[in-house]
């Protein structure tokens, strides 16, 4: 569900759980069948009565349905719907972060399975659901670089931004990590104080000889690097999107190799950090998360945010309720107590 929708629930996907309900009333349903069935075999229908003076069938009937009424609306609160939206001021704490990923045809290659590119797609969701207060900018590069999104605080974009990731996001192909720098410069120029954070998302694959001077524009602009090495030193074949192999001019398949020398020179220069998956080229992004939560957070200054006003404790009161009156009422009948002759007779 998106903040702009007025009503809803903001897990739907738990509302299936109401489907099971169904087959408790049929089991329920055959079980009672079943114990008529059995009462069959024993005592002619016209005596059921007698059997069941004390017990109402009706008041069990109606504990069944306030019991499943009951789950029914947990269900609903578990859900968590909401209707109606509000504006909230609120403050945050954190550091200036870019996300810069790189899109070239080399992270196609699936040393890093499925693929480098789902490996860094999926790095980036789970540290943006981690990291909350941060604001945070996406830079997608390859030939050069584009601030796709400017550093913000609105993470239902960035994660819109991050799912359509792929190679085609840049047309001009390349590793031009250089141009991520002197673009992440301006943007951090932008938004006014606050630590600088460069995360940078790359199999390192830039051959240039600027590699070096962009390291130090980034350490004199106060710019940390800390660079993801995505894929494996032991290198695979990169398998484009109509299946075929990258080849070399001389129609040779192409071997992309991570390049952990590129990345550990762009973080060393800027007092960053490289992670690196060695030769399997999976990467935990805990350690990386640890770090920047290590970093001095700045006040940014209240916001106005737009919040659900969630009426999950109306379905969940309700359900209480039902199991109260459930609890209450007594499926046991009052037998009325008459004295026989004798006994009228005596007393």
């Amino acid at each position: 569900m998106t903040s702009s929708a007025n009503a809803g629930f903001i897990h739907p996907e738990v509302l299936w759980l109401l489907v099971l309900l169904i087959p408790l009333v049929v089991i329920w349903s055959f079980l009672q069948r079943g114990s008529e069935k059995r009462l069959a075999r024993w005592v002619v229908r016209e005596n059921w009565g007698l059997l069941n003076q004390t017990v109402s069938s009706r008041v069990r009937f109606h504990k069944t349905v306030l019991i499943l009424l009951a789950l029914s609306l947990s269900i609903i609160a578990a859900a968590r719907p909401f209707w109606g939206i509000r504006e909230r001021e609120v403050a945050s704490r954190g550091v200036n972060i870019i996300f810069a990923v790189d899109v070239s045809l080399s992270m196609l290659a699936t040393d890093v399975p499925p693929s480098r590119m789902e490996h860094a797609r999926s790095l980036l969701r789970q540290m943006l659901t981690e990291l909350r207060g941060h604001r945070i900018g996406l830079m997608p590069f390859a030939g050069e670089a584009f601030l796709q999104v400017p550093i913000t605080s609105d993470y239902s974009m960035l994660m819109d931004m991050i799912n359509a990731l792929d190679t085609t996001t840049i047309g001009y192909q390349g590793t031009d990590i250089p141009s991520v720098i002197d673009q992440s410069i301006t943007a951090f120029e932008a938004v006014g104080p606050g630590e600088r954070v460069l995360v940078l998302l790359t199999d390192g694959e830039d051959h240039s000889d600027a590699i070096t001077q962009a390291a130090q524009r980034a350490a004199d602009n106060d710019i940390m690097v800390f660079a993801l090495g995505i894929g494996s030193t032991d290198g695979a074949p990169v398998i484009l999107p109509n299946g075929r192999f990258l080849e070399d001019r001389q129609e040779i398949k192409v071997l992309s190799r991570m390049e952990p020398e590129i990345v550990r020179e762009l973080a060393d220069r800027t007092g960053g950090r490289a992670y690196t998956g060695g030769s399997s080229g999976m990467i935990d992004p805990g350690p990386l998360l640890r770090d920047l939560e290590g970093l001095e957070a700045t006040e940014f200054g209240p916001r106005k945010r737009i919040v659900r006003e969630e009426r999950y404790q109306i379905p969940l009161a309700l359900a209480v309720l039902c199991l109260f009156v459930e609890g209450a009422l007594s499926d046991r009948r009052r037998r009325r107590i008459s004295l026989s002759r004798e006994e009228a007779q005596t007393s």
